[in-house]
């Protein structure tokens, strides 16, 4: 016949076991005190072999506007819609597309070969030269001739570099974007963004946030500015050229003037006011001209955007490595964990009579 009885455990079972475990705790305290002071021993050393942690932060407001109505799009993503991106109306730099041109290559790269300091002339380190000194990758090159003696000094921005040159910009590039830079925006909602760099160099992670954000500025604007500035140029040309042929033409006009013309021969006037026609005729296009160009002045003046830069680091620069009393209470809190651990596994109560 089969025993149709069910195990019960009693609470007074449940608090004898936790009874004994912590008896186990305290009666163990000697080997928490070695777990407690190894812990301790190894934080400590890790305070001294610690590298220095400067966090260089610079953030800017970025306007972004929408073709529908600011107060329709306010109370509709009050409930989860997107007016703009149903519309369509997300451009280059809308969204979250900003934070990834903050970190492109074509940026960094422009960052990188900035000169460290623009007003010496006989230090021309760029900020790619100062990465490969503060991180230490040249001494893990330093069996590799090429690699440990190359520099950037005589790069700049935009123009062709050898093959080595930008092989490492590229593994500068992935570290930096990996480890070293964070870029976010300080509220979901809001359109301040901020660029923060972490490096063992205070100058390094001053100045790399700031001309991060100020290449970022000059490129949103050249974009967004761009085909208005091009085509003010094109008429500033051209206007330019129709005031030198009005003038032209105004002496052209004076020369022909015979002030004792025989009035017998009315042909003498013609070439007169042939050029007098030339110059209405040129005179009126360039008046159009200038309309239009003060128009596109007017309209590149309403088509710029706003974006400022709103914060920087100042000097001296905080070191953010973890301070010693702080390691010391992470090693009191690892062994204390770990002691905990230890005697939670090992911990065999007597078993209990169980009905």
């Amino acid at each position: 016949m089969e025993n149709n009885t069910v195990s019960t455990l009693k609470m007074s079972d449940l608090i004898d076991g936790l009874v004994g475990f912590i008896n186990a705790l305290f009666a163990s305290w000697k080997q928490a005190m070695l777990v407690i002071l190894a812990c301790c021993i190894v934080t400590s050393a890790y305070y001294f072999i610690q590298k220095p942690k400067y966090e260089g932060t610079a953030s800017f407001i970025l306007e972004e506007k929408s073709s529908m109505g600011g107060g329709l799009s306010g109370l509709a993503s009050q409930f989860g819609v997107d007016i703009g991106g149903l519309t369509g109306s997300a451009g280059l730099f809308a969204g979250d597309n900003i934070l990834d041109i903050l970190k492109s290559r074509t940026i960094i790269d422009k960052v990188l070969l900035s000169k460290v300091d623009s007003a010496n002339a006989v230090n021309k380190n760029t900020l790619a030269d100062l990465y490969l000194d503060w991180s230490g990758q040249k001494n893990k090159w330093a069996n590799k001739a090429e690699l440990s003696n190359i520099s950037f000094t005589n790069c700049e921005p935009g123009k062709p570099h050898s093959r080595l040159q930008d092989s490492v910009l590229f593994v500068i590039y992935k570290r930096l974007t990996k480890k070293n830079i964070t870029v976010e925006r300080i509220n979901k909602k809001g359109s301040i963004i901020e660029v923060m760099t972490t490096s063992q160099s205070e100058v390094f992670s001053k100045l790399f946030s700031e001309r991060l954000v100020a290449e970022t500025m000059k490129m949103y604007i050249d974009i967004k500015t761009g085909t208005a500035a091009r085509s003010i140029l094109r008429l500033e040309k051209r206007s330019d050229s129709l005031m030198e042929i009005l003038n032209s033409k105004s002496y052209k006009s004076a020369s022909l003037q015979v002030l004792d013309a025989n009035i017998a021969y009315k042909s003498t006037s013609v070439p007169v006011e042939v050029s007098q026609r030339d110059k209405t005729v040129t005179y009126a296009l360039y008046t159009e001209v200038m309309k239009n160009l003060e128009a596109s002045r007017m309209a590149l003046a309403g088509q710029t955007p706003i974006i400022n830069l709103l914060d920087s680091s100042k000097y001296p620069l905080e070191d953010q490595k973890y301070s010693f009393l702080i390691l010391l209470a992470m090693g009191i809190g690892a062994g204390l964990l770990i002691h905990f651990a230890v005697v939670f596994i090992s911990y065999n109560p007597q078993p209990s009579s169980i009905s």
